[in-house]
């Protein structure tokens, strides 16, 4: 503003210099001054190249419409994504509610505050019509323009970005996160298969966004950057083929690396970003996420005191194996939780000793809890403290209230000196301190020692058959796109704000033919959407070699089983007739070699020394 005043008043001196100029002239100076005066920096640049790539974008969308020939439509489409893949970056991370919409899964988007079921629309809707062997042309015309308006939305907005260093920083970060866990497994891409393809798009896209940035900052481009994503771009153009792409490979030695040279390159801006890492599950890079650092288990804490301390964790440890927190002082966390086993029980479904009989469903591992955005199967705990206060109310569990848990802890005077020593700012011993101990132990709980992380970090090797179950799993047997990696969970990168559950038709039997769906309805109980009949949660699978046995109900004691489950196409490839089934119900047609693969790579997720 003071440049504006400053530049009006150099006019008013020359119009005062040269009263007797014709006006037209003085106009022309004001023209050209305002030219001159305006500063070019990249929060404008960007501005107008996401404005010109949305206009391209959209223009390929409505060619879509406006075709006939099938065939010419699938080029039209797989150019659109190719424009996409270049804004992406920009409009997930400005436009995080809209992106779903924009290009989330062909499912319905469930809103369980109000009950509310959004019919799916995008990209991936239009692909599985595009890709059908017949096109409904009515869909298609109306899915191409909710997708021109859902983007047309972007380009009006976009003069409002408020388009920072830090966040150009962040976004090419978290874009990087997207195309390893995201990208190259086929979440956005499942029918069509362009996945590699559009991984170098993308990166294609980054360079340009580097090259505009440095034009604007008049900083040099750096080599090494320019290298890799060269590296990377050639690598997708070489070895395109869907099923056959080495990602260990290509994370390792592309995007692992040039996340890094990207950190180093903007040091400096980093420098000078506010810090909000607390409030964050992830604040690192690509290299850091696939490595378990600068995770917060304390992110989807419930409050800002309940943040975890080493005191705390020591306390929460002791509560946790203390049996006397349940009525009859016979029970407690680690009994259905034994850190011998990666914190499950081994059996079909959790074992109690209150009636002598058994809870319906199968005890999860605690472990990478922190990174779950809800808790228990159906989700119905937002928290983990939510979580266990539940299990202390229930009267099949520990059978106590609040009150009566508050009154045995407080009765024991070694826990109350713990207390007082977890909690030196409380006068007394309340039940949520109780529960917040515990949950701050189970927090602590994500060792990342595993034979993955160790190759990750550089400290191991992995044989062939490793090797190839790992591309496997995030590749053509489709197991990355619900359990993402590296938490192998359905806490969906890069935010890691949402915790996904799905309806893949769990049977009541270890059947192959004619199965029968288990009664438990899973989320359904909670909210009465058809939707969510039958929809569990997608849990971590790391350490899952010690975890059998299998799925919600136990149902499954073998890893062999649960992969063949899967490469069936869940309940409906085997003789269920769900209507809601979000797994896809094809048949993976994978060799016996492969499925074993498969099982070398899941043992790779086993942690070393996970009770420590």
């Amino acid at each position: 503003m003071r440049k504006v005043f400053v530049f009006i008043h150099l006019l008013q001196k020359l119009y005062s210099m040269v009263k007797y100029v014709p006006l037209f002239i003085l106009s022309l100076i004001l023209f050209i001054g305002c030219f001159i005066n305006k500063e070019q920096n990249f929060e404008t640049v960007a501005r107008n190249s996401i404005n010109n790539k949305i206009d391209s974008l959209v223009q390929a969308v409505n060619e879509i419409e406006t075709t006939s020939n099938p065939e010419q439509i699938k080029l039209l489409f797989v150019k659109s994504r190719t424009y996409y893949k270049k804004v992406e970056p920009f409009i997930e991370y400005y436009y995080q509610g809209l992106s779903r919409r924009i290009n989330g899964p062909a499912l319905p988007e469930i809103k369980t505050d109000d009950n509310v079921v959004n019919e799916a629309t995008g990209f991936q809707v239009l692909e599985e019509i595009i890709y059908n062997d017949i096109i409904d042309t009515n869909e298609l015309k109306k899915q191409t323009k909710i997708l021109i308006t859902d983007l047309l939305f972007v380009k009006k907005s976009t003069g409002e970005l408020p388009i920072q260093d830090h966040h150009f920083y962040e976004l090419i970060q978290h874009q990087l996160i997207r195309i390893a866990a995201l990208g190259i497994t086929g979440f956005d891409s499942p029918v069509s298969f362009q996945s590699v393809p559009e991984a170098g798009n993308t990166l294609d896209g980054i360079l340009e966004w580097y090259k505009a940035y440095n034009n604007v900052t008049n900083k040099n481009n750096n080599s090494r950057i320019l290298s890799v994503i060269q590296q990377a771009i050639t690598y997708t153009k070489q070895h395109n083929d869907f099923n056959n792409f080495n990602r260990l490979q290509f994370i390792k030695e592309y995007l692992m690396p040039l996340s890094v040279a990207w950190e180093e390159e903007f040091k400096e801006v980093i420098k000078r970003k506010p810090d909000f890492k607390n409030n964050k599950v992830f604040y690192g890079h690509l290299a850091d996420l696939m490595q378990g650092k600068n995770l917060n288990p304390d992110a989807f804490s419930p409050y800002a005191e309940s943040v975890s301390t080493p005191q705390k964790i020591a306390l929460g440890k002791l509560l946790f194996n203390d049996v006397r927190l349940s009525r009859k002082n016979n029970m407690s966390c680690a009994g259905c939780h034994n850190p011998g086993m990666a914190f499950t029980d081994g059996k079909l479904t959790s074992a109690i000793n209150i009636h002598s009989t058994s809870l319906k469903r199968n005890s999860p591992t605690v472990l990478y809890a922190a990174f779950q955005k809800a808790f228990f199967y159906d989700l119905r705990s937002q928290d983990l403290e939510n979580q266990i206060e539940s299990v202390m109310k229930n009267p099949e569990e520990f059978n106590l209230s609040p009150q009566e848990v508050q009154q045995k802890v407080k009765a024991n005077p070694m826990l109350a000196n713990e207390f007082a020593r977890a909690y030196p700012n409380k006068k007394e011993i309340s039940p949520f301190e109780i529960r917040n101990a515990i949950a701050a132990y189970v927090r602590s709980l994500m060792p990342f020692t595993s034979k993955i992380d160790a190759y990750f970090k550089g400290q191991g090797s992995l044989t062939d058959s490793e090797i190839n179950g790992f591309n496997l799993f995030t590749g053509k047997a489709k197991c990355a796109t619900c359990h993402f990696i590296p938490l192998y969970s359905g806490t969906i990168p890069p935010w890691f704000n949402n915790t996904e559950s799905e309806v893949i038709g769990v049977p009541k039997t270890a059947v192959w033919k004619n199965a029968m769906i288990d009664e438990d309805p899973g989320r359904y109980s909670l909210n009465q959407l058809e939707q969510l009949r039958f929809s569990f949660k997608t849990p971590t699978i790391r350490n899952i070699e010690k975890t059998a046995p299998y799925m919600h109900n136990g149902v499954y004691a073998t890893l062999d089983e649960v992969v063949k489950f899967y490469e069936s196409g869940g309940g409906n490839g085997i003789g269920m007739n769900l209507q809601y089934q979000t797994l896809p119900f094809d048949n993976l047609q994978l060799t016996e070699k492969e499925k074993q693969d498969i099982i070398s790579f899941l043992k790779t997720l086993t942690d070393k020394n996970e009770t420590e």
